[in-house]
């Protein structure tokens, strides 16, 4: 945004930005520094502003011990590049060494030398305003007496501004890779890959402006050409990582989907890995995007706002019932008693299957969903793929002893479930189904445990709920005076129903009561405490909304730059209508709908920024009479494109 006359502003912005780096005093850190999981020695300059640490300047963090070296074994790194204004800027390197010396030394000159065995891990390269610029290299070798002995893996990619550049180069211990992209990043054209031992086995991937068209598999003569994707129809453009992996396992025949373990989809996975590795570290410390950056277009199946409610519910649901079904099969006491329990080995073996038939396709669905890739595959086709043998059935039948004896379990509900269509809601009913069933066997098991195990659980869950609430409420008395008095009576009702909440549990006589109820009043008091901090951060995040929906414009009457709103049916929704039912939600909020509520925020919020950029004129259009939060809501989660592309 230009704030300044158009003849005066870039003389005026340097000077005002000189006037800014001349006015925030230069420091310097060297000393101990933990970055993650890395502990070493830093050196690096800084400026800071307020409260906030801005790194400007050169950064170095490096960790040997030569002690464990020559004892044992040292396990080194270094970490070494330049700031600007808190992006990473210029050449950088990162090395990550495991090392172990010789037994024997050298004397030269007045020095002590040994020789080092082990493995070099290194990545390097320049950045640009925290994008890659220039030529990037990852190598991991084998080191043998000082000297490389063997290349683990190498990649090399060409980057303008953070986007690929023509031609690039993977290679591992099996496989060697050349592909080429366009100047946007797009894969294109052929790439190639070949076994290291076996040059004739090849594996050939046809791109076509993003487009995969075809993959070739040549081996000991023979070929299969199978074809993948059709240039046609709705696309979205998706990093080609790990994710577009998942898409291709589901899009190509069952009987070619190991190859994609290894040759070019190995090494796309590995790549891409590494990259995150030096990514995290990065943004752990300032501001980076340093990714490969292909990028692939894949099929787009775009989901309505119901579909998506269904996959969300889904998550939920799947990883409550994944949380009860390892609780289970990894409880030692269960695992002992069912050897002369029919019972317990009946339900065990129960909890066993439904991990195995239903929660671990649901576990592939479910992180599929966290990449953002279910709208690239057809539903029937995924359901398809993850239950080769049909969806199984509510009845779960099991064994239950050596002569075959067979029982059925059935959760008490069990009509009201349906899985007979492959729709999202059969994906999130059968994540209902497993939670439900799993509720109840570990109910049915709750006897099983010993008097002993209760009371250590009851006596750690009071301590966890006693510190729950305390910090809630001094969560909520420290920020009461910072707060619009319309937000006072929400916050009231927090503390009394989290009060209320733990004299209800107090009250209670049975242990198996208590336990059960208190666990669930734990869960609850996490979820007051993330809806707490919404509502407390609703204010300033709502000047952040208003200031994004603002354009700077010039004034040519008054010769100064003024802010004008855009989009104001959106932000008139949002102020007039969202903010106001969040705030009347929390004076009446239970811990029924907690979760609910905390999820509309975050959904909202999310959105609101995504819309800034998008092609709204529809959405606008809808919510020029609309009054219905929920509606609201609604209607802001629905896809929008993006104002420079007719597809995403």
């Amino acid at each position: 945004m230009n704030y300044f006359p158009k003849r005066l502003s870039p003389i005026f912005l340097l000077l005002f930005l000189g006037c800014i780096l001349y006015a925030q005093e230069k420091e310097q850190f060297l000393g101990p520094f933990t970055l993650g999981e890395y502990e070493g020695q830093a050196t690096f300059e800084y400026i800071t502003n307020e409260q906030d640490t801005i790194y400007h300047g050169p950064f170095e963090l490096t960790s040997t011990n030569l002690g464990a070296l020559l004892n044992e074994a040292d396990t080194s790194f270094n970490f070494s590049g330049a700031f600007e204004q808190n992006k990473a800027n210029g050449p950088w390197q990162f090395q990550f060494g495991k090392f172990k010396s010789n037994s024997e030394s050298t004397l030269v000159g007045y020095e002590y030398r040994v020789l080092i065995s082990g493995t070099q891990e290194q990545g390097s390269g320049t950045l640009l305003s925290g994008v890659p610029d220039g030529p990037w290299e990852y190598r991991i070798d084998v080191i043998k007496d000082s000297e490389i002995e063997q290349t683990l893996f190498k990649s090399n990619i060409n980057f303008k501004k953070g986007t690929p550049q023509q031609s690039f180069q993977m290679e591992n211990k099996a496989t060697a890779l050349v592909g080429r992209t366009l100047r946007n990043g797009l894969a294109h054209d052929e790439w190639e890959s070949y076994e290291s031992q076996e040059i004739e086995n090849t594996e050939r991937w046809i791109f076509e402006e993003g487009v995969l068209k075809t993959i070739i598999f040549s081996s000991e003569g023979n070929t299969n050409e199978i074809p993948v994707f059709e240039n046609k129809g709705v696309l979205k453009t998706i990093p080609l990582d790990a994710s577009f992996i998942e898409v291709l396992k589901v899009t190509i025949p069952e009987e070619h989907v190991k190859r994609l373990q290894t040759g070019i989809g190995a090494l796309i996975r590995e790549n891409a890995g590494y990259y995150k590795k030096m990514n995290h570290l990065l943004n752990e410390l300032g501001e980076a995007n340093l990714a490969p950056g292909i990028l692939a277009k894949v099929p787009h199946y775009p989901l309505d706002s119901v579909q998506q409610g269904h996959l969300a519910q889904m998550q939920k649901d799947y990883e409550v019932a994944k949380e009860i079904a390892d609780e289970l099969l990894k409880n030692s006491h269960l695992n002992i008693i069912k050897r002369s329990d029919a019972d317990a080995l009946y339900k065990f073996k129960v909890t066993e299957r439904i991990n195995s038939q239903y929660l671990k396709p649901l576990g592939k669905v479910n992180k599929m969903y966290k990449q953002g890739i279910v709208g690239n595959i057809p539903t029937e086709q995924l359901l398809a793929s993850l239950w080769k043998e049909g969806i199984p059935t509510k009845e779960i039948t099991v064994s239950v002893d050596s002569l075959n004896t067979t029982r059925t379990f059935e959760p008490t509900n069990a009509c009201s479930f349906n899985f007979n269509e492959p729709t999202t809601e059969t994906l999130q009913q059968l994540a209902a189904f497993s939670k439900q069933s799993l509720t109840e066997i570990k109910s049915s098991l709750s006897d099983k445990l010993t008097n002993e195990a209760r009371l250590q659980a009851l006596n750690g869950l009071e301590e966890d709920l006693i510190q729950l609430n305390d910090s809630l409420v001094s969560k909520i008395d420290a920020s009461r005076d910072s707060l619009p008095k319309k937000y006072l009576p929400s916050l009231k009702h927090i503390k009394k129903l989290a009060d209320d909440s733990l004299a209800e549990y107090a009250a209670l006589g049975n242990a198996e009561e208590k336990l059960a109820f208190g666990n669930d009043l734990k869960a609850c008091m996490g979820t007051l405490h993330m809806f707490s901090d919404k509502l407390i951060a609703l204010p300033s995040t709502r000047e952040d909304i208003e200031r994004l929906y603002q354009d700077a414009v010039w004034n040519p009457f008054m010769a100064t730059v003024m802010e004008e709103d855009v989009k104001k049916r959106i932000t008139s929704a949002y102020k007039n209508e969202l903010i106001p039912f969040f705030i009347k939600s929390a004076e009446k909020i239970q811990c029924t709908n907690a979760e609910e509520l905390v999820y509309q925020i975050e959904v909202v919020n999310h959105r609101m920024e995504i819309l800034r950029a998008g092609n709204t004129k529809k959405l606008e259009r809808k919510l020029k009479r609309e009054k219905d939060p929920l509606k609201i809501i609604q209607l802001l989660q629905q896809e929008v494109t993006s104002k420079d592309s007719t597809h995403e």
